[in-house]
């Protein structure tokens, strides 16, 4: 698993900003955790939300950032930009190791 040390400070300038709160991942988002925050995910971007608070994500697997990609191309059908909150660290380090980070920057907007 690749980890992630940055944490999302970001994210309550956001919140504040836009008037919704942020879905917040915690500290892992592997295959265990995939299927529970697909549900959220889904509902969020249903709702037309479109802000996901990663600052606090420590480590991360293949399936969870396929997760996030994925959440990041349906919001951009339904004509939204998903926004991955305090995720510089995420982008730079896990998304670049497993060779998505392009992929998940076309896809979303990464915030640090």
């Amino acid at each position: 698993m690749a980890r992630n040390n940055t944490r999302g400070r970001g994210a309550r300038r956001s919140h504040r900003a836009t008037g919704c709160r942020p879905l917040q991942l915690g500290p892992s988002l592997s295959i265990r955790e995939v299927s529970e925050c697909a549900s959220q995910l889904n509902a969020l971007v249903a709702a037309g939300g479109c802000e996901v608070d990663v600052g606090k994500l420590e480590s991360v697997d293949t399936a969870g950032l396929q997760l996030l990609l994925a959440a990041a191309l349906m919001a951009r059908r339904r004509g939204l930009t998903l926004k991955l909150l305090g995720a510089g660290g995420l982008h730079a380090g896990a998304a670049t190791a497993l060779g998505i980070a392009d992929h998940l920057a076309a896809a979303a907007q990464i915030l640090p």
